[in-house]
């Protein structure tokens, strides 16, 4: 991998991690049509540059994770405790399938452009209202399987997990914070069990220059998203952005 090409990557994953697109659709994508890069190792630098996200995460939410460590917030250390071991339920099958399974180029392709489509449905449909609402072991146990859908390219991790949240009457910032939080002990797993599943271990140059920049702009993203959280309109972004993936297919 070029150096111009990773940090192209990670600017692209720290762009689309926090926002209901898929960034590991976004930037498989990217690297296969801007790059032409095989698919499977654009997913294997798309799970990679997670790492770049985690880190703004963890810088973002620094205080919320202190005060898990000093146990200061018992209820939130259980919810993303539970939401995490019940990923694992529905994303380890699914990553294997994923490092396994040949699809078509095409296919693939429009397969991203209705997971899209789908996502911006769900944002579409939910009615954004509410105070903040307590956290229940169930809501955590609900929000996390549906996370681990999100290891196949081309659903939003964000955006799933956010459009569950809202689904059970989480407010929008709430379910956003929450969403992203999740993240953090999810994507540092999946950094562990990628490179076993794969066999391999090695990391270069590159990619941790990707890996920077994706920290870089994915701090950036997730501060001002957080701030304009209730103005902007996630789902006709979203729309386009699937119809123009579905037209791209049909192209190749």
């Amino acid at each position: 991998m070029e150096l111009t090409e990773a940090v192209v990557l990670g600017i692209i994953q720290g762009l689309s991690e926090w926002l209901p697109i898929s960034s590991e659709g976004m930037v498989t994508l990217a690297g296969r049509f801007l790059f032409d890069s095989q698919y499977q190792d654009a997913l294997g630098s798309a799970i990679w540059l997670h790492t770049g996200t985690t880190i703004s995460a963890l810088v973002y939410f620094r205080n919320d994770i202190l005060e898990i460590l000093k146990m200061a917030n018992r209820h939130l250390f259980l919810f993303l405790l539970i939401s995490t071991l019940s990923t694992a339920i529905t994303a380890v099958p699914l990553l294997i399938l994923a490092l396994n399974l040949e699809i078509p180029e095409s296919l693939f392709t429009i397969m991203i452009g209705i997971f899209l489509l789908g996502i911006a449905w769900l944002h579409k449909t939910r009615k954004i209202s509410g105070q903040q609402k307590q956290l229940t072991d169930k809501n955590a146990f609900v929000a996390g399987i549906i996370q681990g859908f999100a290891i196949l390219p081309g659903l939003s991790r964000s955006g799933l997990t956010i459009a569950t949240l809202l689904g059970q009457k989480y407010p929008l910032h709430q379910s956003f914070r929450l969403s992203f939080l999740m993240s953090i002990p999810v994507t540092s797993a999946v950094q562990i069990v990628y490179p076993l599943a794969k066999g391999e271990f090695s990391v270069s140059a590159e990619l941790l220059a990707g890996t920077i920049a994706a920290a870089v702009v994915g701090l950036l993203t997730i501060k001002y998203l957080m701030e304009l959280s209730e103005k902007i309109n996630f789902s006709t972004a979203t729309f386009a952005l699937g119809a123009l993936v579905i037209v791209l297919g049909f192209i190749i």
